[in-house]
């Protein structure tokens, strides 16, 4: 029988504010890289294995595994389930699989991940050309044929080698399309009264700014010299509106997820993908991770009209701060109010887009006053929901530092974007907690009821399902009933089973 290359997301905990239906988006690096393979190499079997899509506890993952008998398992998670990553790692070592780790968090922590003898081989940034090369070179059992490949760490007795930087992809429209087919697509979704039947997808990789806090430009940029730098590269409008075909006609999807870094970040391709979605009466639901500045770009140009025609109707926009000087701290730009102008733009002129607006907190100076204060001067701003994030300083950013590694992933449960991972930032966490529960001013209260009263039904919904998920977990926050080991994150009933 071939050999089985088997991608496995474990099971994990939930974000708090998510429902069942809506909390694990399609692993679309998964369904990537199982597609490039499964053209590439003919001696190969390719699966992907979502547990938490499938409601498929511990004890039920590891027997199925057990049965698969996979040669190579790949894993790639985030930060806060580094947990789940090393013990997929340590199932994969009993069962004499091979290892092969990547994604955001373990390409930025390649030494310590190999350290652990979990892991056989880590790839960094993008992974479609690299996983190729990399499986073929483990199926020669050669361990010259591994040091050719560019782009990866592996462990050589001792020594860990890092075998150099990839050139990125440079036409996205040359990689093979997601091999959507190899994941229980049915399941994403399959209950959600405000993103039904969804599907994530990316128009994009990189972006064209390098914000000071993120690491997804630095998984996806490029170098000049020894420097990372932002590099945005964009798909085809003509080759999107095929995997879009393909999702709603082959797999019934009805809403799509962008996951873009920075969605807008592109002056004309999300406005002619709409242009060709509305020639074929394709508008369908979309939501995705947008720029305030390049809100009011497109609404110059027409772009912005276009997107919200062909059913863009859900906008996360990265606030970060308000004040002019932090924003700079943070490299973040939008430096002359477009923040407020553009949400008061998506607030009279497009309201059909639901506006999400994300704030960090916990910065160096950061008081439980002063968050209290930034909550709210937040809360005066027309978007429907606010999220406040600890600053984080997650592995490839500048604030990250080596002796902030946790070999059992234990400390990585307060990189929950929630409570933060210093007392610090939880007693600010508690602040917020309390500001939401007690600090009603009579704008708030008003835009509460507006929401919770909205004649559009979609808006109503979601104000009220995040209401209720909401109250109970900021009552915790606010009284410390968390442990630090135990973080934000919930654990579904299915978790061990």
């Amino acid at each position: 029988m071939k050999p089985l290359f088997l991608f496995v997301r474990p099971p994990r905990p939930l974000w708090p504010f998510n429902g069942p239906s809506t909390a694990f988006w399609q692993p679309l690096a998964f369904a990537s890289m199982a597609a490039a393979l499964r053209e590439q190499i003919q001696g190969l079997r390719v699966a992907i294995l979502d547990a938490p899509a499938m409601s498929m506890g511990w004890r039920t993952l590891t027997s199925t595994l057990r049965s698969l008998h996979p040669e190579f398992i790949g894993i790639g998670e985030e930060a806060v389930s580094c947990v789940e990553g090393l013990r997929i790692a340590r199932l994969a070592r009993q069962l004499n699989a091979r290892v092969i780790a990547g994604g955001c968090f373990f390409s930025q922590v390649a030494p310590e991940a190999l350290a652990t003898g979990l892991v056989d081989v880590v790839v960094h940034g993008e992974g479609e050309v690299t996983i190729v090369e990399v499986v073929r070179a483990l199926m020669e059992h050669d361990a010259m044929a591994l040091r050719a490949v560019a782009g990866i760490s592996f462990q050589n007795g001792e020594e860990t080698i890092f075998t150099g930087r990839r050139e990125l992809v440079g036409d996205l429209d040359n990689l093979p399309f997601p091999a959507y087919d190899l994941l229980p697509v049915e399941r994403y979704g399959a209950i959600s009264h405000h993103r039904p039947n969804f599907a994530s997808i990316e128009s994009s990789r990189g972006c064209t700014h390098g914000c000071d806090f993120c690491v997804l430009w630095r998984q996806m940029g490029g170098f000049n010299a020894h420097r990372q730098i932002p590099r945005l590269r964009v798909k085809s409008p003509e080759r999107l509106l095929e995997e879009v075909r393909i999702l709603m006609d082959r797999h019934d999807r009805r809403y799509l997820g962008w996951v873009d870094p920075c969605f807008n970040a592109d002056p004309h391709a999300p406005a002619r993908l709409s242009e060709l979605l509305l020639r074929e009466d394709r508008a369908i639901g979309q939501s995705a991770w947008v720029r305030a500045d390049y809100i009011l770009r497109d609404h110059d140009s027409g772009a912005l009209k276009l997107c919200c025609d062909a059913g863009w109707n859900e906008a996360y926009i990265g606030i970060e701060r308000l004040d002019r000087r932090e924003l700079a701290a943070l490299g973040k730009g939008n430096l002359d109010h477009e923040i407020e102008r553009a949400a008061a733009l998506l607030h009279d002129e497009y309201q059909k887009i639901i506006t999400f607006g994300s704030l960090i907190y916990g910065l160096p100076g950061d008081t439980p006053a002063g968050v209290r204060s930034l909550f709210r001067t937040a809360e005066g701003l027309p978007v429907d929901q606010l999220l406040f994030i600890p600053f984080t300083p997650l592995p490839g950013t500048p604030a990250w530092k080596p002796k902030m590694w946790d070999a059992t992933g234990q400390s990585f449960r307060g990189f929950d974007f929630i409570l933060g991972n210093s007392e610090e930032t939880r007693e600010m966490a508690a602040a917020i907690a309390r500001s939401y529960l007690l600090d009603w001013s009579r704008l708030r209260l008003k835009k509460m009821l507006l929401g919770l009263a909205s004649r559009n039904p979609r808006r109503r919904g979601i104000c009220w399902n995040i209401l209720r998920r909401s109250a109970p977990l900021m009552l915790s926050i606010a009284f410390h009933r968390r442990s630090k080991a135990q973080g934000a994150m919930v654990y579904p009933a299915w978790y061990e089973s």
